[in-house]
């Protein structure tokens, strides 16, 4: 495979005015709470389930608990997560060794044996790995449980000049690691677990294309999707590269902090609806066999900023399923009325007017009465890097 090149990337700034859609209620565990609820219509009758598959704990090079991670997914309005913690590195436990090196079991300790919790400076087979790779998840699971949310198992590979990779769906943490990277990929798709390639402009040493070495995974059909949005960045140079290779796309916030430090409006951007990254997963249900089974066939739209880039079917599917056009004919002219149905807006261009439809909100223009059909493109979808889906709409 061809290295991409580096494309320049072109935001879209949409100032959306806020919509109250949040509702109170009460949490599971007796604390007051609010949750946001974000409104998508079905799509060909399949469910559209918001998630975020790139998350991190305690457990690694995070700041927050395992319940803390369900606890804000609840409260955004997510319907799924997978705690990804590095199996590799991991801050936090390296100080709890510490201060409880006297209390590990002597057997432990004895022949120079430690505990070993950055094996990307120290050879791993010089100490070992005596870590329960299975923690952060089991919590988080649990506490999913309690809240509605469901959480999926996974773990993030990494190394530190061959790049960064998802292991989703695993089902025990413990059996992957080995020393060279392709074979604990392998090992975690021995498991089933379906690979994500990381914020892949964060590849070490090649700015803004993918390393060889990654190619070569690729090649050898180890990846199944690709992670074009991740944290505040997405890399539009990418977007071909996914949609038309035929991987699945995502968009995750790799929260290390709390999330809405990550994405906190600012009392200028007040005005603005902006939810944090979401992987949107179409399904029937909200099951990990019916989430599973969607990544494996692409049904995926990757949100970010209100920028959502999927497959061309899947995003004609969305917004034909969210948008409504109706008319009102008036001397020379007619106007047609628009309404949006989901909670994320849509920027449209017929001709050379672009018209803003807000998130459950809508807007009404003018238009010809001689034109009986125009050609409506989305400009903030994308399925390649200068591509936007249009739907041919009827007056």
């Amino acid at each position: 495979m061809k290295k991409i090149t580096s494309i320049l990337l072109v935001a879209i700034a949409l100032a959306i005015p806020t919509i109250a859609c949040a509702q109170s209620v009460e949490r599971p565990f007796g604390t007051a709470g609010t949750r946001q609820e974000i409104i998508f219509p079905k799509v060909n009758g399949l469910n559209v389930y918001k998630t975020d598959l790139h998350l991190h704990t305690i457990y690694s090079d995070g700041d927050v608990t395992p319940d803390a991670r369900v606890i804000e997914a609840w409260r955004d309005g997510l319907d799924a997560i997978a705690i990804t913690d590095h199996m590799e590195y991991r801050r936090i436990e390296r100080e709890m060794f510490h201060y409880m090196k006297d209390y590990i079991r002597e057997d432990l300790r004895s022949g120079g044996k430690a505990v070993n919790t950055n094996v990307l400076k120290t050879d791993p087979n010089a100490h070992g790995l005596l870590v329960d790779f299975n923690v952060s998840c089991n919590s988080a699971i649990k506490k999913g449980k309690d809240m509605g949310v469901l959480v999926i198992r996974g773990v993030e590979i990494t190394r530190s000049s061959l790049g960064d990779y998802n292991a989703l769906f695993t089902t025990d943490n413990n059996k992957i690691y080995d020393p060279d990277l392709e074979q604990t990929i392998r090992n975690a798709r021995a498991q089933g677990a379906f690979i994500i390639h990381n914020h892949p402009s964060y590849d070490k040493n090649t700015p803004n294309h993918i390393t060889p070495f990654t190619n070569d995974l690729y090649a050898k059909g180890l990846i199944d999707g690709v992670e074009i949005g991740n944290y505040i960045r997405m890399w539009k140079y990418l977007f071909t590269h996914c949609i038309a290779g035929g991987y699945t796309p995502f968009s995750n916030t790799d929260a290390h902090d709390y999330v809405d430090w990550i994405y906190r409006t600012s009392p200028a951007e007040s005005n603005i609806v902006r939810y944090r990254n979401m992987t949107l997963i179409l399904a029937k249900e909200c099951t990990e066999k019916a989430l599973h089974h969607a990544l494996k066939e692409g049904n995926t739209i990757a949100y970010h900023n209100n920028n959502l880039i999927a497959r061309e079917k899947l995003l004609k599917g969305l917004f034909e399923a969210s948008v409504t056009f109706e008319t009102q004919r008036t001397g020379s002219q007619h106007y047609i009325t628009v309404k949006n149905l989901s909670s994320v807006p849509y920027l449209i261009q017929i001709g050379n007017n672009k018209y803003l439809v807000n998130a459950l909100g809508g807007l009404s223009f003018k238009r010809p009465k001689s034109e009986k059909e125009a050609k409506v493109t989305v400009l903030n979808m994308w399925y390649g890097n200068n591509d936007h889906p249009s739907v041919m709409v009827k007056w």
